[in-house]
């Protein structure tokens, strides 16, 4: 047998990784689609493949077949080991690119409001019963501090999943409304109080894995370096970004520069000794702040990492637990009631603190609860840091799968309304441009808000300097040629609708790169939330039919594009597809 060089695998141990790897990758991503085509998320048949593979069934039936597998080769274990530990790294790297500061800053108090009482509630009653009754939620692990895991458990109870959340609101084409933009801003804050949280709990159980230095010092580093990538480190990346985009290919050079930095980060907390998943975070955060950093790159980013590394994670996680063992049901019921009951009641009460009504406080909290692939991280690593048990460990799953199953019908079933409105009575033949001249986001935010004519309630200056300002806030491309930029206006009675058909189509950066063709302009009365919830739904099923948008786009005049989104549809018959 040879050895790859400087690998130390045999040929045989390569072998066996590149099996285990092709098969775990291989029955993840079958599972992680087949869960999508059930309207589910992708995560639930990624963890189902490692529950399949794993201790819990392949264990069970033939104990031979899953260690000839997954554990015989200690040198092919540890390489995927290695493996997956780089997938988590490159997830905690995408779910900070989801946190946008710009976005989260210009909500504001509101923002601040419902994270800080969404994560207090649960972070108190969780951490409080980590303190006083620590075996309530199992066996302790050997690894057992009082305070680090009354803070984790806290933490892991209280956090939210940003990249779920987000997927949750562009099903229900609510992510680019001021309701979406709330729910998407209060989540920032919540992860990135969560992970500084944990950075404390792996200073607390890794005392001196920096050199010896002591739990202050782990911290003082972290806070040093924290604020050294949020500063120079911000900058560099905000003029590196333009270089290589002016000067490398695109997507491979911002795709590799992005990950180099995130690996450098990673290793640099790692080394700080507060594990290396909260550098590649921060990585994110930073470089996902820049304004260089187009939608359609974030989004090559993501399915790259999401398709190829993220599966392998999930999945592995049941090669290292048996799931039927473990399965504490008084545990996982104390843990649901804790997370659900507690982010629920918390968000509420900061969403009415926050001056919300009743409708949109629920839907606020619904979204938020949410905690999907974050727990579950979080969850993991607890238990390899062996701070927890496996039982511990299967409820946090549990509650982290349940809360991302109910969060969208949640907000689906609280912001259903009576009557269903159709888009053709909003619109008037005056308030139709045909051909639109404009080039630019900005001049043709400009040339819409002119078509509204004398007899508008509202000045066309005022609406153009409330939607640029909106449009700033998050960009409102939504791919396949539609943009709808909106805003909310004080002194406006009812809905107005206008929409441009533009032929060489405007940059509204759109996750697909696509310039906008047809750009539907929405404006709602500023104390009317509803109304421009229902509308963007309206706007975004109107045209998600191929055929619809088509005719729309071929449309001369307002009579044949009227006619045109008249046509019947594949969501017609009960909305839009589920991706």
């Amino acid at each position: 047998m040879y050895m790859i060089a400087g690998a130390g695998l045999t040929t045989h141990e390569t072998a066996m990784l590149l099996l285990s790897l092709g098969i775990l990758l291989g029955t993840a991503r079958l599972l992680g689609e087949t869960a999508r085509r059930l309207g589910q998320p992708a995560v639930l048949g990624e963890l189902l493949a490692g529950i399949l593979l794993g201790p819990t069934v392949l264990g069970t039936i033939s104990p031979d077949l899953f260690a000839w597998l997954f554990t015989d080769s200690h040198a092919a274990r540890i390489a995927l080991d290695g493996y997956i530990l780089i997938s988590v790294v490159l997830l905690l790297l995408i779910s900070g690119l989801e946190i946008e500061l710009t976005t989260a800053y210009r909500q504001g108090k509101a923002a601040l409001i419902i994270a800080m009482t969404g994560m207090l509630l649960p972070f108190t009653i969780g951490s409080a019963l980590g303190w006083q009754f620590p075996t309530a939620f199992g066996p302790l692990g050997s690894a057992y501090q009082p305070l680090a895991f009354a803070i984790f458990l806290g933490i892991a109870l209280s956090i939210t999943a940003l990249p779920v959340i987000a997927k949750v609101l562009m099903d229900l084409n609510i992510f680019k409304s001021d309701l979406g933009m709330l729910i998407m801003s209060a989540a920032m804050f919540n992860d990135l109080a969560g992970w500084l949280g944990f950075a404390v709990v792996m200073a607390l159980i890794n005392p001196g894995e920096n050199g010896g230095a002591s739990i202050g010092g782990t911290l003082l580093l972290t806070m040093g370096f924290l604020a050294g990538v949020m500063t120079i480190g911000r900058w560099l990346t905000h003029r590196a970004l333009v270089f290589i985009q002016a000067y490398g290919s695109w997507p491979g050079g911002v795709i590799g520069f992005v990950l180099v930095v995130a690996l450098l980060c990673a290793a640099a907390t790692e080394a700080i000794g507060i594990h290396s998943i909260l550098g590649a975070f921060f990585a994110g955060i930073v470089i996902g702040d820049s304004k260089h950093l187009r939608q359609r790159t974030r989004e090559t980013i993501h399915q790259f990492i999401a398709n190829i590394f993220a599966p392998v994670f999930f999945a592995g996680i049941g090669l290292t637990v048996n799931f039927v063992a473990a399965f504490n049901p008084l545990v996982v019921l104390l843990a649901v009631l804790v997370a659900c009951l507690g982010k629920v009641a918390g968000c509420y009460v900061g969403s009415k603190w926050a001056g919300l009504g009743r409708r949109d406080s629920l839907a606020v909290s619904s979204g938020m609860l949410a905690q999907g692939t974050m727990g579950i991280i979080l969850g993991q690593l607890a238990l390899t840091a062996e701070l927890i048990t496996q039982e511990l460990f299967v409820a946090i799953v549990f509650v982290a799968l349940l809360s991302t199953v109910i969060s969208g019908p949640a907000i689906q079933r609280v912001l259903q309304r009576g009557q269903k409105r159709s888009l053709g009575d909003l619109l008037t033949e005056d308030r139709f441009v045909s051909v639109m001249k404009s080039l630019g986001a900005r001049a043709a935010i400009r040339e819409l808000s002119s078509a509204l004519g004398p007899d508008s309630p509202v000045e066309a200056d005022a609406v153009f300097e409330s939607v640029w300002k909106r449009e700033q806030t998050m960009r409102t491309g939504l791919g396949d040629g539609l943009a709808i930029p909106h805003a909310r206006l004080a002194g406006l009675e009812k809905t107005i609708v206008i929409i441009g058909r533009s032929p060489h189509g405007v940059d509204f950066d759109a996750a697909d790169g696509n310039p906008a063709h047809l750009i539907c302009m929405l404006l709602t009365p500023l104390d009317d939330q509803d109304s421009q919830l229902e509308v963007l739904r309206l706007i975004a099923e109107c045209f998600h039919d191929p055929a619809r948008r088509s005719a729309a786009l071929n449309a001369g005049t307002y009579t044949e594009f009227l006619a045109a989104i008249k046509l019947p549809g594949a969501d017609s018959h009960g909305g839009m597809a589920h991706e």
